[in-house]
């Protein structure tokens, strides 16, 4: 029984991951890996970016580069 309950807890937890992404203000947000995976880099770049405007708004507008590492 309890390792039925742990192997749950861990496919669960496979599920609703997320990622952090540090803006260029310093603030950390999770994204969901769901979000991610549904998307090209090109897109999922374009999304960090809005993020990060959304989330520093006296950086919106400027130049962010957004480095995404990916295994």
């Amino acid at each position: 029984m309890k390792k039925t309950i742990l192997l749950g807890a861990l496919l669960a937890a496979g599920v609703i991951s997320a990622f952090p992404f540090r803006t260029s203000c310093g603030k950390v947000v999770q994204v969901s890996q769901t979000i991610a995976d549904h998307m090209t880099n090109t897109q999922l770049n374009g999304y960090l970016t809005d993020l990060n405007s959304e989330n520093c708004p006296k950086h919106a507008g400027s130049t962010v580069i957004t480095v995404i590492y990916s295994h």
